[in-house]
């Protein structure tokens, strides 16, 4: 296990650097080097191509799913995958979908699948979050799917507390945590979350933090996972969980910090005017879902007037809200 931490540690520190001037012509021939049977890249069907696999024995209790888009040269990616392979409970499978990336993430990801729980797909084009995730449920066979995000970091005592919550209260479908805000200088803040959302918390923002949550598979299923229209590219879990709570179900946020969740002033530069419009279209349709639309028609447009303020602004409002006192 010692060889592998430092094969990923060498990953993050650029001693793949020279990969990287691999033309895409010889990049598949690298990849075949290492594994042997590359799966046609095909996606006819709308399935994301196998370009690593589990031992056929192994039945891991939690599929840990993380999508991840040109990341190749990106520290982040490293201390993202090590975070999970330091978790204290280790009956996991870590299944990580490159998303049509154009720079070397794909050799990358398959240096890290030398541990066998990790396992490999990828998407021929960029599909959005919401696509890769899913090719990662499809290949998912644990009891419960936490999700993580490529540029965020899990306590190591998160996969083990969230398991045994949802053991102990099968009254929740998903189980989230407050977490640590950071930069890429270190943590910065914190976020507090609602212990018990229920549908009016949806009105203001989403009411968890999404790579904190780890949900029960059964309930994804009842969902078909997320969607992957247009309108929710960036509001995809917004859409999610509206969707979940208007079957029924509902979550809890346990009030431990238990992820390290990546906010900075690029994060809001991200998002445009149209991103934006699009968020009040999936407000407008899961408000009228969950049933809290009327008296409330002023949370639809909140993303407009929000996109109306100064970047900037926005973030030095932000780091005030939330810093660590």
């Amino acid at each position: 296990m010692k060889k592998k931490h430092l094969a990923m540690k060498a990953a993050s520190r650029g001693k793949y650097a020279a990969d990287a001037g691999v033309s895409g012509k010889k990049q598949p021939a690298l990849e075949k080097r290492l594994y042997g049977k590359i799966a046609a890249d095909k996606e006819a069907d709308g399935k994301a191509a196998v370009h690593t696999a589990a031992p056929k024995a192994y039945a891991p209790k939690i599929s840990v799913i993380m999508s991840v888009y040109n990341m190749a040269d990106d520290p982040l990616l490293y201390q993202s995958v090590n975070s999970i392979l330091r978790q204290t409970y280790d009956n996991w499978e870590l299944i990580i979908c490159d998303d049509g990336s154009t720079d070397h993430t794909l050799y990358i990801l398959c240096r890290f699948a030398t541990d066998q729980r990790i396992r490999v797909l990828r998407n021929s084009t960029n599909r959005g979050a919401g696509a890769a995730r899913n090719a990662c449920i499809r290949a998912s066979s644990g009891k419960y799917i936490a999700v993580m995000d490529a540029d965020d970091v899990s306590d190591p005592r998160r996969l083990k507390k969230q398991a045994e919550f949802l053991e102990a209260h099968p009254e929740y479908a998903f189980v989230g945590s407050s977490v640590w805000l950071k930069d890429r200088h270190g943590i910065w803040g914190r976020r507090r979350l609602e212990e018990v959302p229920e549908r009016k918390s949806f009105l203001s923002t989403l009411p968890l933090v999404h790579p904190s949550v780890m949900i029960r598979a059964d309930a994804v299923k009842a969902l078909r996972g997320y969607t992957q229209a247009g309108v929710a590219r960036r509001a995809e879990d917004y859409e999610f969980f509206m969707r979940l709570y208007a079957l029924g179900y509902k979550g809890y946020n346990m009030q431990e910090e238990l992820v390290s969740y990546l906010e900075e002033l690029d994060s809001y530069k991200k998002r445009n005017y149209r991103s934006r419009i699009a968020e009040c279209v999936v407000r407008l349709r899961g408000f009228k879902q969950l049933g809290i639309l009327k008296g409330n028609l002023r949370y639809v447009f909140k993303p407009l007037a929000v996109g109306l303020v100064p970047k900037k602004l926005l973030w030095r409002q932000h780091r005030r809200k939330f810093s660590i006192k």
